[in-house]
């Protein structure tokens, strides 16, 4: 209002009148006794909000025609009630700005007439800014709608060629190389799908409590963490709270085995929790809240959530490569269009299929990393930067091929390692300690998961994410009952596993 004042007193040369000034807070949806303050402050006394008509608004909404006088005219029964009550404070208005979009409209319908152009220019010419900007909403949103059939063409290659088309994500299916995925004799995969999502949902909740606290504030608050807490549906791990990332996602892929990224993508923002990580909540808001379509809510951080949430497509798609490392960059790119992103979701995802279908015992700790480092080969930026001395930036591809053998070879302690690594949320750290983790102890859930979860950092992540990659070799016959009696949806996590097998199974005899 002030800059309001300014702006007439400065250029038109005149103050303006307090029902000019009230129209505009009025319109902003201040309560009587927030103008009252506001105007007491240039004028001694202030003007009531006029109550809303009962009638409907009009059709559109355009700049009051000019009168002779300057200012709009106003009926007899505005001035009356104008005259009557100026001086004396009005009841309050409904605190709060309005969520109805259609009560939005329809106030809007009605205070802008009132608002004359002499002495507003600037306020209209911002309005009809507006205008212009919505009508522009409004063809995109349309041309959105026209692209939608090219868009689902019922295969993951045309909306791969989509985004690839958009700039969305790079080209990482011509990159890389392949891994060897098949159905062996004398495994039990039925124990093992189990595993790997029962795994990584004790690595979840084992992870809530130390979630963003250093190794040090472990040790004091806890001593150390072995055990799931006390189901808590007020923190949504309970049956009554939301379904987790994983049953999100497994639920859009169970029923045909399709997947869809506008079915994953709403199921997903569904089920983002306050305290996932920024980029989730990102995309949760832009899709739900601001209407943007999957393939634009995404965040382009380069975080590791992607890679948790990307189990259900490693066991759907744990007999071709190719279909797996097609569908989990693209079910990244949902929530995280991001290289390091996808390269974080496919090489969680690489890993956790090629466990599957290790014998027990014969799992060659050295050259597995190295194995999942070349199939994200060329993925990532490899630039290093300005100066020549600079260190290449750090990549998911180099930390699993360079610096998690590394550590392997000379058998690094794990506080050494979470200080080579780092286990914080973005992509290249999470993905190579969950890694590292699940390969300093194979056979051993306990000793994977458990210093994953006392080393705090983004312990949710990694310890997920380790708990899917042991939970896949030992089976669910591996994981400590003491782990699995408090865990809540254990049955549902357990149905959800028999279906993810018996449509890989058939995935593979399809082809």
């Amino acid at each position: 209002m002030s800059y309001e004042v300014l702006r007439q007193v400065v250029y038109i040369g005149r103050v303006p009148r307090p029902e000019t000034l009230f129209r505009i807070l009025g319109s902003m949806q201040f309560s009587s006794s927030q103008i009252q303050k506001i105007c007491g402050m240039q004028y001694g006394d202030y003007l009531p909000i006029p109550p809303l008509p009962s009638a409907p608004a009009p059709a559109s909404v355009s700049p009051p025609k000019e009168t002779g006088g300057g200012e709009p005219p106003r009926a007899a029964e505005d001035d009356v009630s104008l005259r009557g009550d100026r001086g004396r404070p009005d009841a309050e208005v409904t605190s709060g700005f309005p969520e109805d979009p259609a009560e939005i409209i329809a106030r809007l319908r009605h205070a802008l007439p009132q608002l004359p152009v002499s002495g507003n220019e600037d306020f209209w010419e911002m309005a009809q800014t507006l205008s212009r900007i919505a009508e522009q909403k409004v063809r995109r949103a349309t041309a959105r709608l026209v692209e939608q059939p090219l868009l689902f063409a019922g295969e993951p290659e045309a909306v791969y060629q989509f985004l690839v088309r958009k700039n969305r994500i790079p080209p990482f299916m011509s990159r890389g190389e392949g891994l060897s995925l098949g159905f062996a004799e004398g495994i039990d995969y039925s124990d093992r799908f189990a595993g790997a999502l029962l795994g990584a949902a004790v690595g979840d909740a084992l992870g809530a409590a130390t979630q963003g606290l250093t190794s040090r504030d472990v040790l004091e608050l806890y001593g150390e963490v072995n055990s799931l807490p006390e189901p808590s549906p007020a923190r949504g791990h309970g049956d009554g709270g939301p379904p987790s990332l994983l049953l999100a996602v497994a639920g859009t892929l169970v029923p045909d085995g399709v997947l869809d990224p506008a079915r994953v993508a709403e199921a997903l923002a569904r089920s983002v929790r306050r305290d996932d990580a920024p980029g989730l909540a990102g995309f949760a808001r832009n899709l739900l809240e601001r209407g943007l379509p999957w393939h634009e809510a995404g965040e382009g951080q380069a975080e590791g959530a992607p890679a948790v949430h990307a189990l259900p497509i490693a066991l759907l798609r744990a007999g071709s490569f190719r279909r797996l490392k097609l569908e989990a960059g693209i079910l990244a790119a949902i929530t995280h269009p991001h290289p390091a992103a996808i390269a974080a979701a496919i090489a969680q995802a690489c890993a956790v299929a090629r466990v599957l279908h290790v014998p027990p015992g014969s799992l060659d700790v050295l050259s597995f990393p190295r194995a999942i480092s070349l199939a994200l080969a060329g993925m990532e930026p490899e630039r290093g930067g300005k100066l020549r001395s600079a260190r290449p930036p750090a990549t998911v591809g180099r930390r699993l091929g360079a610096d998690l053998p590394a550590l392997l070879l000379r058998r690094a302690p794990i506080a050494e390692m979470q200080e080579g690594l780092g286990n914080g949320p973005a992509a290249h750290e999470v993905v190579s300690f969950a890694m590292g983790c699940f390969l300093r102890s194979p056979g051993d859930f306990s000793e994977s998961v458990l210093p994953a979860v006392n080393q705090g950092g983004d312990a949710r992540a990694v310890a997920a994410m380790t708990g899917a990659l042991c939970g896949a070799y030992v089976g669910a016959s591996g994981i400590p009952g003491r782990l699995l009696d408090r865990l809540p949806r254990r049955g549902v996590l357990a149905e959800t596993a028999e279906a993810l097998l018996a449509l890989a199974r058939r995935d593979v005899q399809g082809t």
